[in-house]
């Protein structure tokens, strides 16, 4: 296919339009973030423990995924506007490994994250054998 002017300007304005989207998703997050934190604090400074600390453990698990969604948009732009796979893998456990903790109460449904943990594990290995074989080839 012929490289012509018109492609590399629909490239740069969809190139463009992607930043800006991910740009507002990033003031989103941020905006999220902070909305968070004082509803955190409350369930911190909580009386009761026994109810509050399953809010209080879910409630830290919600707001660290912030911190890495938003991380994760940060590394978006410092690498040249590129989303690494094992970035997307990293976030999969994270979540699936505090979906273990927090949801406990069914052994098949444990089981099953279990799995999906071990199927993420799996593509991570092979994510990063892949990066590597591109390195001594290049």
């Amino acid at each position: 296919m012929k490289i012509t002017e018109y492609n590399i300007n629909i490239s740069r304005l969809l190139q463009l339009t992607l930043n800006f989207s991910s740009q507002i998703l990033v003031i989103l997050l941020v905006f999220f973030l902070a909305s968070k934190t004082y509803p955190l604090a409350l369930l911190l400074f909580s009386i009761n423990l026994a109810q509050s600390s399953y809010c209080l453990l879910t409630a830290i698990f919600s707001y660290f995924l912030y911190f890495v969604f938003i991380s994760l948009f940060i590394k978006y732009f410092q690498s040249d506007y590129h989303f690494y796979l094992h970035y997307f893998i990293y976030i999969g456990t994270i979540f699936v490994v505090s979906l273990i903790i927090i949801v406990h109460k069914s052994a098949v449904d444990t089981i099953i994250y279990d799995g999906v943990l071990l199927l993420l594990f799996l593509a991570l290995c092979f994510a990063n054998t892949e990066k590597n074989k591109v390195r001594t080839i290049v």
